[in-house]
This record gives structure tokens, C-alpha cells and sequence, in this order.
């Protein structure tokens, strides 16, 4: 909302020269203005001896002598813009850490019953019927629940948290009359840990008739079942290594596959796959694998989860020669179906036989392939009825999870799997996706994702925010790389501390919102090899960026310096500053000679 000449203004007097502005500088005393605001671009540059530039947010901290929270209350006050004040953010992050020392507090109590001799022997010993060894209880802090609806608050007001807390982790419930209410009770107690490894709520099993057999925590400020995956915390490494993430249902089998070695399995937390969850491991890997039971074909629950993968795993491709089907994508990866033998889970294939689930892994189904084969084994495709059925199955699978070149090559197989022509089946298809139409009604147009003006720049902190091991070339980057404030002042504390959680912790919190977004940004799955290639490309790209601006400035100046009669004078302030650019550090010309090598070394 702000005229960055407007505020640059309030602090000196800026004359127009050209198209832009320019006075005396700020920052240093001179009696020629080498100062200059470009409107067009949103930014400043001093063009004498500080050799300094930046936008708005910079200018405001450097002149006001302040942070990047501070910069920008004050400008958000100046253009009427409403910010979550800086106390209500510093609470609510407050709370959400007790929520989670509280959860904490629970598992560790949870579990110390589960080892005690007495309270946890109907656990110990449904755990040991289930094949899940002493190392795995510990590692996982699987506990139990006693069968008392006070136990756990009890425990916990004596630990010093008081009962809103409990509610609020949801933990217990207030009765009617007064008083809590634990929420389990009498259940195998299974923490659900995030990405970084804190306990957000529970899964729990109950150890009688209880019905649910399964609950987990309700929805808190730090549960959401919606965008948590069991066992991530300790696959996340795996499924890196593995570039490989397998899905499977339920919390027994994360157990038993690490149990074996198979670390890069996770689990829903009892529903279908979700989009949040899908993005988390999209940041992972994306080859993903679902280890369904035999009986699950045609399930919706089964159908939405596989819709998910491909949703978050496929990028819109040319549409241009579409006809009957709208949505064309292409798959950025691989999605496969591991097909459980009848009447098995996961863990009991593993624990029977750790070569026979290998087997089923490598001989898994690509996901068009476990439809077809699913509406086969379900339809008797001998009689007129069951080809029917089957076309009717697989049309709309067809049209949701192939793309545009696919379709036809599938169009064409089921055609012979039911001896019905291609047309027929696509004027089908034409008909199914009318009565689509009609019934959802004229969708709007989503809203375009936000771009960002600095795309390059914050790729590149992505990249070193997600891997500190990174730190080492990072170090070849400086503030100057950098066009965007908030960028500068992540790179600069990162350079000081690149320890994530430390560096979130000492960052103005005005700049959370940025820094998370960097942290939780989607990469391509990549080598380590290939990650430190990209970095020393970002690194030769941001400098290369930086001189086509200085180079761009310089121009622009030269133009309105001839109008006005003082070329010469501009000119050698603009040589100066452009000689001092392209003098980089010796580490910046070592990054740049091992980029070279390295992609001579890919291309042979």
C-alpha cells in the first residue's frame, strides 16, 4: 500500500530526476546526491561511498535504527494495515510449548505405568501377543492408561499443571457438577509425535470390549489428526535415503516395520490421507507407496486417499489438446499399491516373513494397474452385468488418476477387458463428466498461489534452512546476494545460528511467518550430491541477479544524467560501485570453479 518515495520523503528532500528520485544521502556526508529511490522497483541505493541499498523495510530500520518487527508495525500503522500484535503472537507461542510439555508430561507417566509391574502387565502382554519387543515400547514411549477416570489429572496437578491446561491438550474433560474427567482410560497409550519429534495427542487402543477400539486426542492447538503422520518423526531420515515413503493403516505397523528395519513406513492417524499430509511427505520423497488389504478395492476411504496422492503429487500439463476430459496432469513421481494378502495387516506379513514383504514392495501395482486388477477380481466379467459393473468402476478411476495420454491407453484396455469400443467408452466418460458438471454447478476459478518476488532467494534459504550439513557452502553467500529485507535478516541469523529451532527462537517475530514458510517449503527430492550443485547455482545466480540490477540502475542513471548535464559525475560514481562488486571472495570464485566441474561431471 506504500509509496516508497512517499516515506523515503518524510526523512529527506527528494528532487525528480527522470523517471526517478534522488538527494543527498542519509547515511553519509556528501555534497553531490548519489541517493537514489527507484518507484518503479519499490527500492534505494546510494551510490557513493555507503554503496548500500535495499526496500522500504530496510531503509525504515537503518535510518529509525530498529528491527524488522518494529519497521514494520510502524509501516503497517502508516498504510492502516491490522497486525496480530507482537504480545498476542509471544502467548500464543507460550502456550503452545505448555501444551506440548504437558503432552509430554502424560507419555512419560503413560509409559512408567506400562513398565511397572502390576499396572502394565495386560499391555506388556498384549504388546508381546502382537510381536512388539522391550527396545520398541521404549522407543517409541508406548504406555497405558489405568483403568480410573482420575488417574492421569491427579498425576498431573501434582506435577504442577493446572486443569485449563489438561483440557486445552485435551488431555481431560470438565464434568458435569465440576471436577475432570481424564480423556483415556484402561487403553494401550501410543504418543503421536510431530516432525520434530513433540508429543501433540495420543492414539490409544482399548485392552477390553471398549468401543471405539481405537481413539486418539481430540482436536488441540497442536493436534490435528488432519496433518500428523505416525512414526515420521523417526522415518523422516529414511524415507530421505530410501527416496521412498510407504503408507500403511494402522499404528502397529509403523511398530512392527521399524521393529524389522523398515523405517521409512508411517501411518494416517485413522482416516483417509489428507492434503496437509500428503505436502508433508511431498517435502520427503515422491515415490510413495500404499499398503492396502485385499478387500479395500473400490472403498471410497481407499479411492479419496489414492485421489489425494495424485492431487498433491501431479502438476497441470498443456491443456490446449484436451476434449472430452478436463484436468489433464502428469504424475511427478511414482504412486504405487503394495496389495496385502487376504486377510493379513502389514505387521503380521512382516513379522512373518521380512523377505515376503520386500517381495510384495518391489512387485507393488502402479495405481492404475491395482484398479484394474481390483474390478477384475470383484466383477465376473463373463456375463453382461458384471462387464458393466466393471466399466462403470473404472471410468471415473480413469478419469480422476490418468492423464491425458494415459487415458487413451486405458480407455483402449478396458475396452478389450469388456468387449466394448473405445467410442463407446468415451462417449461414457463424456456423459459421466457432464453429470459431474451439472451436479457440482459452475466452480469458481481457484485463487492464483501467492508469487513471490523473489523466488530465487528464497529457494536458496530453503535450501539452507532445510539442510544445516549445507552450512559449510552456505558461508560462500553473503547479505548482498540478498534483494528482499526479510531474506537478508534470515540469512544473517542463520549465518550466526543455523540450528533451526534456535534460529526460529532468536528471529524478530515479525519474520515467524517468512521463516516458517522457508522451513516447510516443498524441495525436489534430491542427493546430497545434487543439493550442494544447486546451492553453488543459487549462489553464482543471486550475484549474477545482482549485478544485472546494479547494471540495470546504472543505465537508468546514465540516461537521466545526460538530460541533466552531469554524466561524467554519475558515471564514475556507477564504475566505482560496479568495480566493487565484481571483485567476489575467493570462496565465491572456489564455489563457482566446483559448480562448473560438478555439472561437466553430470552431463558426462
Amino acid at each position: 500500500r506504500l509509496d516508497i518515495v512517499d516515506v523515503v520523503s518524510d526523512y529527506v528532500t527528494l528532487h525528480k530526476s527522470g523517471r526517478n528520485f534522488k538527494a543527498l544521502c542519509p547515511f553519509h556526508n556528501e555534497k553531490t546526491p548519489s541517493f537514489f529511490v527507484f518507484p518503479e522497483r519499490g527500492t534505494w541505493h546510494c551510490f557513493g561511498s555507503c554503496g548500500i541499498g535495499g526496500d522500504v523495510f530496510s531503509f525504515i530500520m537503518k535510518k529509525e535504527g530498529i528491527e524488522f518487527g518494529e519497521a514494520l508495525k510502524l509501516l503497517a500503522n502508516r498504510a492502516g494495515v491490522t497486525l496480530v500484535s507482537k504480545q498476542k503472537d509471544q502467548v500464543k507461542e507460550k502456550l503452545t510449548d505448555r501444551l506440548y510439555q504437558i503432552n509430554e508430561a502424560a507419555a512419560a507417566y503413560y509409559h512408567g505405568l506400562l513398565l511397572d509391574g502390576k499396572t502394565g502387565q495386560v499391555a506388556r502382554d498384549y504388546l508381546k501377543h502382537r510381536g512388539i519387543s522391550a527396545e520398541t515400547i521404549e522407543a517409541f514411549q508406548l504406555g497405558v492408561g489405568l483403568d480410573r477416570w482420575d488417574a492421569l489429572h491427579q498425576h498431573l496437578e501434582g506435577e504442577g499443571y493446572k486443569r485449563d491446561e489438561m483440557v486445552k491438550a485435551g488431555l481431560a474433560a470438565e464434568r458435569e457438577g465440576g471436577g475432570l474427567r481424564d480423556h483415556f482410560h484402561n487403553r494401550l497409550m501410543i504418543p503421536i509425535r510431530n516432525e520434530a519429534g513433540r508429543v501433540a495427542g495420543f492414539g490409544a487402543r482399548a485392552l477390553d470390549d471398549s468401543q471405539p477400539k481405537y481413539i486418539n486426542s481430540p482436536q488441540t492447538a497442536v493436534f490435528d489428526k488432519s496433518g500428523l503422520l505416525y512414526g515420521l518423526d523417526r522415518a523422516k531420515v529414511a524415507i530421505r535415503e530410501r527416496d521412498q515413503a510407504i503408507i500403511v493403516e494402522g499404528y502397529l505397523d509403523v511398530l512392527t516395520a521399524h521393529q524389522h528395519g523398515v523405517d521409512n513406513v508411517v501411518a494416517p492417524m485413522g482416516t483417509s490421507l489428507t492434503q496437509k499430509q500428503m505436502g508433508i511427505i511431498k517435502r520427503l520423497t515422491r515415490n510413495v507407496a500404499l499398503a492396502l488389504d485385499a478387500d479395500a478395492a473400490g472403498e471410497q476411504a481407499t479411492i479419496r486417499g489414492i485421489e489425494e496422492v495424485q492431487r498433491e503429487f501431479s502438476e497441470k500439463v498443456d491443456r490446449r489438446n484436451r476434449q472430452w476430459l478436463e484436468g489433464d496432469t502428469r504424475l511427478e513421481g511414482s504412486l504405487k499399491v503394495i496389495l496385502m494378502p487376504s486377510g493379513k495387516d502389514p505387521d503380521e506379513v512382516i513379522r512373518e516373513s521380512l523377505e515376503a514383504w520386500k517381495k510384495l514392495v518391489d512387485e507393488a501395482d502402479p495405481v492404475m494397474d491395482y484398479f484394474f486388477n481390483a474390478a477384475a477380481s470383484k466383477h465376473d466379467l463373463d456375463t453382461d452385468g458384471g462387464r458393466a459393473a466393471a466399466v462403470e468402476q473404472l471410468l471415473p478411476v480413469i478419469m480422476k488418476f490418468a492423464s491425458g495420454a494415459e487415458k487413451e491407453l486405458y480407455l483402449r484396455r478396458l475396452s478389450k477387458m469388456v468387449g466394448v469400443s473405445e467410442k463407446t467408452l468415451a462417449d461414457r466418460a463424456a456423459q459421466i463428466t457432464r453429470t459431474r458438471r451439472e451436479r457440482q454447478g459452475t466452480t469458481a476459478a481457484l485463487p492464483a498461489a501467492a508469487i513471490s518476488a523473489h523466488p530465487l532467494e528464497e529457494y536458496c534459504l530453503a535450501l539452507l534452512l532445510q539442510n544445516p550439513w549445507l552450512q559449510d557452502r552456505g558461508v560462500a553467500l553473503s547479505p548482498q546476494h540478498f534483494e528482499a529485507t526479510q531474506n537478508v535478516e534470515i540469512f544473517l541469523a542463520w549465518l550466526n545460528s543455523p540450528d533451526v529451532e534456535a534460529l526460529r527462537h532468536g528471529l524478530d517475530i515479525g519474520l515467524h511467518d517468512h521463516f516458517d514458510g522457508l522451513v516447510n517449503r516443498i524441495l525436489p527430492p534430491s542427493s546430497e550430491r545434487e543439493k550442494e550443485t544447486a546451492l553453488a547455482d543459487c549462489t553464482r545466480r543471486l550475484w549474477e541477479q545482482r549485478l544485472r540490477r546494479l547494471k540495470s540502475l546504472e543505465e537508468d542513471l546514465l540516461s537521466e544524467a545526460e538530460s541533466e548535464g552531469d554524466k561524467n559525475v554519475i558515471k564514475e560514481q556507477v564504475e566505482a560501485l560496479l568495480q566493487r562488486a565484481l571483485e567476489p571472495t575467493a570462496q565465491l570464485k572456489e564455489v563457482f570453479e566446483k559448480a562448473k566441474h560438478e555439472r561437466k561431471g553430470v552431463s558426462r
